[in-house]
């Protein structure tokens, strides 16, 4: 009497650890054929799984989920119902089957208890081997379980460790690139400013020296040219207003107009609002510089992966370019567009106001010689 008493409590454990084995189960033969049934109606479908689930003997060995579904079924082909509440019961419905399945398989067994508790250490057996983990062979039933979950938290709080660390420096590395290239650009415009004035002397000397009347025609147009060129950028950067969009020269004499205004949804090519008058600045500012060439360049913050980002900013680059196509009339050589994703930014994207900034359009005019 003594030894089943003891036997008891352990038995208990292994009824809990049920859940467990039932999830490991693949689905039946009967839930498969239910499921591939395309003639019938979803709750026909129900009442199928239902059927199967009380043939097995769900409605004696698991009374209460068979009574619960089988009511909600009643209710939904009285008053009907809606696709979610269709989804949630087909599962139920599945679930029951199996459970009512391998029930009826235990029972059986000869010792349904040890057969149970057999299949739940297996259970966490293979579970562990996923993760290469192993469960200390002393430990069996609920005691296993433990120290599966023990062994699968430190390697997760190791992990999210590792990736905290990973992100911390990350970041610094962001900061540092920044900071590395708003220096830069600081530098290259005190340079292009330093090389303009100097060009502008050269070329008054070479006026005052009595040069050749053909080459200080050309040195007049030249200087003529650069003198419209300066003015037609200034009265682009006068159109934009400061959050909205800025002007830049580039080493190369590009013309980079940032355009911070307009605003797609989120991981979508779509403009939540079309914003006509920065489009209305941008063909302008394009009509200063006749014949030019156009590259619209598509710019994301570090948000999620760098090939999503890379595909999102072409795409959202090929959205503004076809504004810009349909305005202008541009030959397909002149019009081009491209995305370069997170590579580009011009503030930290640690700071919520920098990734606004990295998020933008820019096109580049690329004036004819």
């Amino acid at each position: 009497m003594r030894a089943r008493n003891s036997h008891r409590p352990y038995g208990t454990h292994c009824w809990v650890g049920f859940v467990v084995v039932l999830l490991t189960l693949p689905m039946l033969p009967a839930v498969t054929a239910a499921q591939d049934d395309t003639d019938k109606s979803p709750l026909l479908e129900i009442r199928s799984l239902l059927d199967a689930a009380k043939d097995l003997g769900a409605k004696r060995n698991l009374s209460e989920e068979y009574r619960r579904l089988e009511g909600e079924l009643k209710d939904a082909e009285q008053s009907g119902c809606d696709q979610d509440a269709i989804e949630r019961m087909r599962t139920r419905g599945r679930r029951l089957v199996n459970a009512a399945e391998l029930l009826r398989e235990i029972r059986g067994h000869k010792n349904p208890l040890a057969t149970l508790l057999g299949r739940y250490d297996r259970s966490l057996v293979e579970i562990a081997a996923l993760y290469d983990l192993a469960i200390p062979e002393t430990l069996t039933g609920p005691a296993g379980a433990d120290a599966l979950l023990q062994a699968l938290s430190r390697r997760v709080l190791a992990r999210t460790m590792l990736i905290d660390s990973l992100t911390v420096v990350n970041r610094r590395l962001q900061t540092e690139t920044v900071g590395t290239i708003a220096a830069q650009e600081s530098t290259l415009t005190a340079l292009q400013v330093e090389v303009s004035s100097l060009r502008h002397r050269l070329w008054e000397t070479e006026l005052r020296a009595g040069v050749a009347e053909a080459d200080r025609s050309a040195a007049e147009s030249v200087l003529t040219r650069r003198q419209q060129r300066e003015e037609a950028i200034r009265q682009i950067g006068d159109t934009f207003a400061a959050q909205d969009g800025e002007v830049v020269l580039s080493p190369e004499g590009e013309i980079r107009v940032r355009v911070f205004g307009f605003t797609f949804a989120v991981g979508s090519a779509t403009l939540r609002t079309e914003r006509t008058d920065l489009l209305e600045n941008l063909v302008a500012a394009i009509g200063l510089f006749p014949a030019a060439t156009i590259r619209v360049e598509g710019h994301t913050d570090d948000t999620g992966s760098r090939d999503a980002n890379q595909r999102l900013s072409r795409r959202r680059a090929e959205t503004v370019a076809d504004l810009l196509a349909k305005r202008l009339s541009l030959p397909a050589e002149r019009l081009q567009s491209t995305g370069l994703g997170p590579d580009f930014p011009i503030a930290p994207n640690s700071r919520p106001e920098g990734r606004s900034r990295n998020r933008r359009i820019e096109v580049v005019i690329l004036p004819a010689p």
